[in-house]
């Protein structure tokens, strides 16, 4: 997957951005881990801001925007060095029954493979330390 409107669940997300936005670096907020369901949310920052975004987004004002991945069915999780304050490169591959999830620092690592994948819901923020700037 190159593309977060590739994912699905992305309706929204094509609404406040005009253009596809590459999948690449975040920086991650929430990790949630759920034994009994089999499943892991990411939910993180990126770089991009929307450039259609509500009217109520409009007039609150933001610099950052934060979405998440939701991933069912997940097998060979692996976790390196976490927490971390360092931004992450996540890759997404297709292979073939199964995706492979990857977020990578020089320090850190998240990786497993999920059968589901679906794109959470974008928000947006003011942040004292945008995107950015880190």
């Amino acid at each position: 997957m190159k593309h977060w409107t590739d994912i699905a669940e992305s309706t929204f997300f094509n609404m406040i951005f005009s253009s596809p936005i590459a999948i690449g670096e975040i920086k991650l907020f929430i990790l949630n881990i759920d034994n009994n369901y089999s499943t892991v949310t990411l939910g993180f920052d990126i770089p991009e801001i929307p450039d259609t975004p509500p009217k109520k987004w409009e007039t609150m004002g933001f610099n950052a925007c934060r979405i998440g991945i939701t991933c069912s069915e997940i097998e060979g999780l692996a976790l390196h060095n976490l927490p971390t304050n360092k931004n992450l490169r996540l890759t997404i591959k297709n292979t073939g029954s199964r995706f492979r999830v990857s977020a990578i620092s020089d320090d850190s690592s998240i990786h497993f493979t999920t059968a589901f994948i679906s794109l959470r819901e974008p928000t947006v923020y003011l942040s004292s330390i945008p995107f950015h700037e880190t």
